[in-house]
């Protein structure tokens, strides 16, 4: 009897945190994160998920949006919010431009060019094929305004995040 009620409770615990984790990717936050050095992309979402084809790929919640973006450069942080308006930003990382940005609406994300990465550590992460370079550079604009272009330099972080 005992051990029928241990694996009764298991089992709702672990029902529970099934639907806590759906639940939470449904309507909770996925940031984006890029990290500089051996640049790497984190999405809370399975990369695999995303859909499209090339270079191009989106987000599978294309009603959500970029609701804000935070910038740290040599230590200090810069806060966007994105205020549901058209967001992009672009990261000059060897000698080309990633660019994660939402649509015109404000609403969808979308990150390119998918040819410069493989696969990272697990199904969250991307890892750039060029392991070897730095950030360089990070431009911010939102509905076509560029409200930070700067340049970077080691220990670059931009999070991105999108509910």
């Amino acid at each position: 009897m005992e051990r029928k009620r241990i694996a009764l409770m298991a089992g709702v615990v672990l029902a529970l945190l099934s639907l806590a984790g759906v639940s939470g990717w449904a309507s909770g936050d996925t940031p984006i994160v890029i990290l500089d050095g051996s640049l790497t992309i984190q999405s809370a979402v399975p990369w695999k998920e995303f859909t499209g084809s090339g270079d191009l790929r989106s987000h599978p919640n294309t009603a959500g949006s970029i609701t804000n973006v935070v910038l740290t450069i040599a230590g200090k942080n810069q806060t966007i919010a994105c205020n549901g308006q058209r967001c992009s930003i672009a990261v000059t990382y060897a000698g080309g431009n990633i660019v994660v940005e939402s649509g015109a609406d404000g609403k969808g994300l979308s990150v390119s060019p998918m040819s410069v990465f493989g696969q990272g550590a697990d199904d969250n992460t991307l890892a750039h094929k060029n392991q070897k370079a730095k950030i360089t550079h990070v431009s911010v604009s939102m509905s076509g305004v560029k409200l930070i272009d700067q340049a970077a330099a080691g220990g670059t972080k931009v999070v991105i995040s999108y509910q």
